[in-house]
């Protein structure tokens, strides 16, 4: 968990306490995703993430605090041009965490993998999703069982975008988790809903601090189901609200998560 995390950015801070697990929620256009990477890009190596998903990227003047640590940054810049030429590239931050932080978008998994990896050993780490052998090749992930083998993406979106998520994970170790779009996983609710309470397990025993996601869905809805201790953040241009998991819950009875948000949004604009 961590204790404390604050953004400030565009004349506004964004302070949150005691954070696990985090749904962010609000209208296209509110800066959802960008919430997400300035946390992210607290860590330089997030940066070629970034870049590689969307091409460009620019930031400028914002502040992270995650437990008493700060890493303020003046501008963060970089572009790729078509032919993958990176033609800027500057990381002006000061300050660092004792976390490592990595984000991930679903919409955009990919596997970066060595025919001498474990192969075994993450196997067995996948094993409450998928009941196998994980091998590894070159380029891509090939899945074996009772002597049948196939690629993994041939078992459906959902198992393999998870798979590979898993290994990320599995791989980088990261101590705080972000996930854009956490829906473009395309995971069936059932399967959504394990692998929240494989998160909030992890927490608990000390191989997470926290996972913080984006989401137009309904999915915050089954993290809230699953996690006492979920919070919520709602983000409009201006304002933010936060919920807790019980707040979350009685609203369920009468009001999505997303309206209220809008709500929020509309409240702004009057």
């Amino acid at each position: 968990m961590l204790n404390k995390l604050s953004v400030a950015y565009n004349n506004r801070s964004i302070s949150l306490e005691s954070v696990s697990t985090l749904a962010i929620l609000g209208d296209n256009g509110v800066g959802k995703t960008s919430l997400l990477e300035r946390i992210a890009l607290v860590n330089k190596s997030n940066l070629d993430i970034i870049l590689n998903y969307k091409g460009a990227v620019y930031y400028e003047k914002f502040k992270v605090t995650i437990d008493n640590q700060e890493v303020e940054c003046s501008q963060i810049k970089a572009e790729r041009l078509y032919n993958l030429v990176v033609s800027e590239y500057s990381y002006s931050c000061l300050g660092n965490l004792k976390y490592n932080v990595m984000i991930v978008y679903p919409s955009a998994l990919t596997v970066h993998i060595h025919p001498s990896d474990h192969d075994i050993k993450f196997s067995e780490f996948v094993k409450p999703f998928i009941d196998g052998i994980i091998i590894h090749t070159a380029n891509d992930f090939i899945y074996e069982k009772n002597n049948t083998i196939t690629f993994l993406d041939n078992l459906g979106k959902g198992v393999s975008s998870l798979v590979k998520l898993l290994h990320m994970i599995y791989i980088n170790r990261p101590d705080i988790l972000l996930i854009d779009d956490i829906e473009t996983l395309g995971l069936h609710p059932k399967r959504l809903t394990s692998f929240f309470e494989w998160i909030k397990q992890r927490i608990q025993e000390g191989y997470l601090k926290a996972m913080l996601f984006t989401t137009n869905s309904d999915s915050y809805t089954y993290l809230a189901e699953v996690d006492e201790s979920s919070k919520f953040l709602l983000l409009s241009q201006e304002d933010y609200m936060i919920m807790n998991r019980q707040e979350v819950l009685d609203r369920l009875d009468y009001e999505d998560l997303r309206y209220t948000a809008l709500k929020l949004v509309k409240k702004d604009e009057s």
